[in-house]
C-alpha cells in the first residue's frame, strides 16, 4: 500500500473521525472507500483493448544496428545525413 499524506480542514477532519468511530475503522479507511467510490482505477495495460492495437499499423523497418532514434532524430554521424556527402 503506499502512503499519502493529505491535509483537510478541522471541521472536515472532526467529520472524518466520527465517521471513522462509528463504523470502528480507521481515518484512512474512510477515506480509502471514498477514493474507491469516486476514483475507478485503470486496468492493466494488458487488459486495455488499445494496447493490443500498439504497432498494427506498422512502423519503419530497422536496419541491423539501427535504432528507433536514428528514425526518428535522424543518424547521429553528420556523414550519414541526407544528402551529405561521402
Amino acid at each position: 500500500m503506499k502512503r499519502l499524506q493529505i491535509s483537510l480542514e478541522p471541521e472536515l477532519d472532526v467529520a472524518l473521525g466520527r465517521e471513522a468511530e462509528r463504523e470502528g475503522v480507521s481515518k484512512a479507511e474512510i477515506v480509502r472507500r471514498a477514493v474507491r467510490a469516486r476514483v475507478e482505477p485503470l486496468p492493466p495495460l494488458d487488459e486495455d483493448p488499445f494496447f493490443s492495437m500498439f504497432g498494427a499499423l506498422g512502423g519503419p523497418d530497422l536496419r541491423p544496428g539501427e535504432s528507433i532514434d536514428d528514425v526518428v532524430y535522424g543518424p547521429k554521424n553528420p556523414e550519414d545525413w541526407p544528402g551529405s556527402h561521402s
